[in-house]
Formats: C-alpha cells, sequence, structure tokens
C-alpha cells in the first residue's frame, strides 16, 4: 500500500533547525577554551610558585622580557601589521566609508591580542626562571599595558616601513644596556608603561585613514600563507613564503666564480646561503647564554634538556641549504649525483655550527658537561636531518574522535611525528645523564 503524503512527511525526519548547529559548535568551543584554559592556568600557577634566585631571576626575566618584545615587533612588523586581503581591499580604498572605520576591528584585535600575550607573560618567563618574590597584580598589568604600546607602536611604524635588521641591532643594545642599568630600577613593574600605551594607541588609530594600498597589502600574502599552514599541518609553504621575502629584501647579490670540487663548491654555496641570511646567525648567537640563564633561574635539572633544544634550534637555523635540496627534488637532479651525497654534503655547515655552539656554551654554562654537550651536538644534527628529509604528508589517513578537542588524525600525527619524537627522547636521555 503506498503511504500517502502526509505519512511521508511525518516520517521523514525533518533536519534541526541551523541555531542548533551553532549552539552544537559554541559548547564544543566553549569546552575545549575551557580545557585548555584549566591546563594552562594550572601549569601558570605551579610555574608561579617556583622560587629563584634574588636578583639573577629578575635580571633573566627581564633579558628574555626585552628579546620577546623585540620579537614580537619584528612578527607585527613582517605581517602588516595592519592587513588586508583582496576582498577587502576595493571596500577599504574605493568604498565611501571612512577607511579608519573598516579598519578599526582588526586594529582593536591587534591590542586585544597585544594585552592578551603581556598579561600572560609573566606567568611564562617566571614559570621558567622563578621568582624570588611572589609577582603582584601591578605587574601583570604593567606587562599587558607593555604589549599594548608594542602593538600600537607597530602599526604606527608600519607607514614607515621600517627595515628588519636595525630592530636585532636594537634589541642587542637594549640587553648590553641592562648590564649598566641598576637591577632595581630595571625591573619591570611598568606603571609608567599605562600613559604610553594610552599615547600610542591614540597615534595608530589617527594613523589608520593614513595606510594606503601598499601598506595594507604588504603582509596578505603572508597572512594567507600561515592560515594554509597551520589549516594543513605544514610549515614548508610558510617557509617558502619567508625565503622569498627575504630574497627580496636582499635585493641582489654580488656574483662570483665558484672553484674547485663538487664537494667544496657545494660547502660554499651553502655558506653564501648562511651570510646572505644574518638573522639565523643573529638567532645562533642569541641562544648562547640561554642554558646558561636557566641555571642561574633554579632550574638546574632541566638544564641539559634546555641545552640540547637550544642546539636543536640554532642547527636548525643554519640548515636553510639542506632542506631545500631535500625538499625539491628539482634542485637535487640539477645538481645530479646521489640524492644522499647532495644531503650530506648540505649537512656540513649545520654539524659545523652545531659543534661550535655546544663548545662554546659547555666552557661557560653550569651543569653542562662535555658528555652533554657532545649528545647536544650529535643530537641536534640527527633531529634536523630527520626532519628535513622527511616526505611529503599523507592526508589520507583515518581520523579517529576520542571525545576531546574533535577529531584526532592519527597517521597525521605520526607523520609530524618524526623528529620531534626522537627530540623529546635525546631530552629524557639528557636529563638522565645530568
Amino acid at each position: 500500500m503506498t503511504p500517502s503524503a502526509a505519512e511521508v512527511r511525518r516520517r521523514v525526519r525533518r533536519p534541526p533547525p541551523p541555531w542548533r548547529f551553532r549552539l552544537a559548535r559554541l559548547y564544543e568551543r566553549l569546552v575545549n577554551t575551557a580545557i585548555v584554559g584549566a591546563i594552562g592556568w594550572g601549569l601558570a600557577f605551579k610555574g608561579l610558585e617556583k622560587t629563584g634566585r634574588s636578583g639573577a631571576s629578575e635580571w633573566t626575566a627581564l633579558w628574555l622580557s626585552v628579546l620577546a618584545a623585540v620579537v614580537l615587533l619584528k612578527v607585527l612588523l613582517a605581517f602588516g601589521p595592519v592587513f588586508a586581503g583582496r576582498d577587502r581591499m576595493f571596500w577599504v580604498l574605493s568604498a565611501p566609508v571612512d577607511r579608519a572605520a573598516l579598519l578599526l576591528p582588526r586594529f582593536l584585535g591587534l591590542l586585544g591580542l597585544g594585552a592578551v600575550l603581556g598579561a600572560v607573560w609573566p606567568a611564562a618567563v617566571f614559570g621558567v626562571v622563578g621568582a624570588a618574590s611572589p609577582p603582584g597584580p601591578l605587574l601583570f598589568a604593567g606587562s599587558a599595558a607593555a604589549g599594548v604600546a608594542i602593538a600600537a607602536g607597530a602599526v604606527v611604524l608600519q607607514r614607515m616601513r621600517p627595515s628588519q635588521s636595525w630592530l636585532s641591532v636594537f634589541a642587542g643594545a637594549c640587553v648590553i644596556a641592562l648590564f649598566w642599568r641598576p637591577l632595581e630600577f630595571a625591573v619591570p613593574h611598568a606603571v609608567w608603561l599605562a600613559p604610553v600605551a594610552v599615547l600610542l594607541v591614540l597615534v595608530a588609530a589617527l594613523s589608520l585613514r593614513r595606510l594606503d594600498r601598499a601598506d595594507l597589502a604588504a603582509g596578505a600574502h603572508l597572512a594567507a600563507a600561515v592560515r594554509v599552514s597551520v589549516s594543513w599541518l605544514d610549515l614548508a609553504l610558510l617557509g617558502a613564503i619567508l625565503t622569498e621575502r627575504r630574497a627580496r629584501l636582499l635585493g641582489r647579490v654580488r656574483s662570483a666564480r665558484l672553484r674547485g670540487s663538487r664537494l667544496t663548491v657545494l660547502v660554499w654555496t651553502d655558506v653564501l646561503r648562511v651570510r646572505r641570511a644574518p638573522n639565523a646567525l643573529l638567532v645562533w648567537a642569541g641562544l648562547l647564554p640561554l642554558p646558561a640563564l636557566v641555571a642561574l633561574g633554579g632550574e638546574v635539572d632541566w638544564v641539559p634538556a634546555v641545552h640540547l633544544v637550544a642546539a636543536f634550534v640554532a642547527t636548525d637555523r643554519l640548515a636553510a641549504g639542506l632542506k631545500a635540496v631535500c625538499r625539491s627534488a628539482a634542485i637535487r637532479r640539477m645538481l645530479g649525483g646521489p640524492d644522499r651525497l647532495s644531503r650530506l654534503t648540505h649537512l656540513v655547515v649545520p654539524a659545523g655550527g652545531a659543534v661550535v655552539w655546544c663548545a662554546i656554551t659547555a666552557s661557560f654554562t653550569p651543569h653542562v658537561s662535555w658528555l652533554t654537550a657532545v649528545v647536544s651536538a650529535i643530537g641536534a644534527v640527527v633531529v634536523v636531518y630527520r626532519i628535513s628529509t622527511r616526505p611529503p604528508l599523507d592526508y589520507g589517513v583515518a581520523a579517529i574522535d576520542f571525545g576531546v578537542l574533535g577529531p584526532v588524525p592519527l597517521g597525521l600525527v605520526v607523520q609530524l611525528g618524526r623528529g620531534p619524537v626522537l627530540l623529546y627522547l635525546l631530552c629524557v636521555l639528557q636529563v638522565i645523564l645530568g
């Protein structure tokens, strides 16, 4: 018997209204945010209970804060920081609406990001180096004001389009100046940062209407690359964009004839690549005092592991040639010869940098023996080589939903663990040997 139309309508289950989907998604986001926030609060509360040496811990925290401020400023200037994509660029430049009104939401979000990063920074840095006395709420408020001031200052500097290299020089000068400035005046209670932050916010808000197409489009493609890289869990695209930006900033180089054997030429070209990227050498040198500062902060047990991680980061900054050769089959075919020989040849510069870095730090870092330095040097080179030679990611893997933070693609996690898992095991070995 054929059912009637009314019966069919009764049997067919109607889809829930759209507001239920939105409510379910909002509930899932709130639960995930609460879980992550609870974990972060527990770690921060535990970290603030650590005690360090009076004077040394405060100086170390100030040193790290200056470097973090400069890094944050450089990152913001790399993105714009106020940028507009192609879909928004037309309305910003041709709409009768005030340009500042269209850019205001992104500007306010930028200030909110700076305030949040500044507010959580004292918990992070004192959780690493320890605090001689419990930090009060005035310190957190001043740090939040510093974050707002950095974000607003980046918007003010966006119109000037400053070079990124002077920021590194400024960071080095600030750190050196800390040696001559009395510590009791250098410890950032940061009450005086509030009027400075307010002044910079006002100047930045007034400068929004004067941003032109070149200012707004400078960091749009970088932001798109970051979005795609994070979505696909692959930073290779972001690395290619950054390499292209560095090449454009470099402009031109002086050509030179390369002589010698094949091995000598490849090694020398890798040395030239590192010399033309001064930021890599600055990071390599800036990481030298990090294990010693952690030791001064009282975290004696973790100094060997920190030494290994810092050695890995320093070595990775010198491995641009190795990554380019490993990730491009066209370059390997152009160079000719076995692929293994090309990879090992481009491993000479990172390995030499790792050995020199570990030898220098082992000479003045407390609780770092020569055995620890040897393990750090070998481990850093092996981890860098393993990450550089990782095959392209295979996204055709099954995802399993454990009920927390959504579906988890275990196969993709295993692929991403190539290198970081080995680094973690070597850190455990360093702690045991230490």
